[in-house]
């Protein structure tokens, strides 16, 4: 942008990232609210201290691939000094789910969530359709830990997480169907189904399989909580760091589901009660709520939103 000045751009996110005192960064300690604005302005300037430090080298090799000097400003300012204002942002997120900061400058964005579109066409094994409708008239819960499982956990972490699961499963007479997307593979294939929980070994549209869950408990992804939240469904999230511990906190505050564990920090007794919580005392609650956060961002048209403003500023 700096060698070319007529290049367009707009900055995307998958989650808040622009500073505001309304909460410090997700990837601080998971807090989404805050009364000491303060406090979170500071660790807004830590983050984008740490972050920019953290691409500092990378950036300035590329800058000097293309003939320009190396920059030791923030991002921030660099951006300023390219455009002379702030550069326009989205935020694929949704305000229902965490309103759009009032300190943020007025062109930035908050648009809601980029979801999949319904896989009318996809054909489902028969093995998990039996099980389905083996237990439509109970409530059956997704569980799915996403591609950071084999990527943080060793194989006997991995194993011990789903021993954990399904004892906890257990424990509340809860039917399931548990993704091993992200598991590590020569495990896995050793699994077997039981009577009330589906081993899923394949990726499945969650746009088929969420309108057949009555619950889901996942790892937090910004894109995996919007999308059980577009489905009604009451959530349990159980991150392993970045912005998942902020979407859970976001989860909980709503009152959408329980209070967030942290992955490692799980064991048969904490998911035991959560699970307990999400199914049983709190059920009636985290379904009323969920349902209403679904027709709510059904309407958002996040994608469509995003295509107007990149339409405006290529316009511009």
């Amino acid at each position: 942008m700096e060698k070319f000045p007529n290049t367009k751009a707009i900055g995307i996110y998958t989650f808040p990232s622009l500073r505001t005192a309304g909460f410090s960064p997700p990837g601080f300690g998971g807090k989404s609210e805050s009364m000491f604005g303060w406090i979170n302005t500071m660790k807004w300037k830590m983050f984008e201290h740490v972050s920019f430090n953290m691409y500092n080298n990378e950036i300035n090799q590329l800058r000097a691939s293309i003939d320009l000097p190396p920059i030791k400003v923030s991002y921030d300012q660099m951006i300023q000094s390219i455009f002379h204002k702030r550069m326009t942002t989205i935020t694929i997120f949704s305000k229902y789910l965490l309103p759009r900061p009032s300190d943020w400058q007025e062109n930035d964005h908050m648009v809601g969530p980029i979801l999949e579109e319904r896989h009318d066409h996809f054909e489902p094994s028969a093995s998990i359709l039996d099980f389905l409708n083996k237990w439509k008239s109970e409530n059956i819960i997704y569980v799915g830990m996403g591609s950071m499982m084999s990527v943080i956990f060793q194989v006997e972490e991995q194993i011990q997480f789903l021993n954990n699961i399904q004892l906890a499963l257990e424990n509340s007479n809860c039917k399931a169907v548990i993704s091993l997307v992200g598991f590590e593979q020569t495990h896995i294939d050793n699994l077997s189904n039981t009577e009330n929980v589906f081993y899923l070994k394949e990726s499945v549209p969650h746009s088929w399989l969420f309108l057949n869950m009555s619950a889901a408990i996942h790892h937090g992804g910004a894109g995996t909580t919007h999308a059980s939240l577009r489905y009604g469904l009451p959530t349990l999230i159980l991150p392993f760091g970045a912005d998942q511990p902020f979407n859970g906190d976001r989860i909980f505050i709503n009152k959408l589901g329980p209070r967030y564990i942290l992955i490692r920090e799980t064991n048969v007794k904490n998911l035991s009660k959560a699970i307990h919580d999400l199914m049983v005392d709190n059920y009636k609650m985290y379904v009323m709520n969920a349902k209403r956060i679904s027709e709510l961002i059904k309407n958002e048209d996040g994608l469509g939103h995003c295509v107007q403003l990149i339409e405006a500023e290529l316009a511009t």
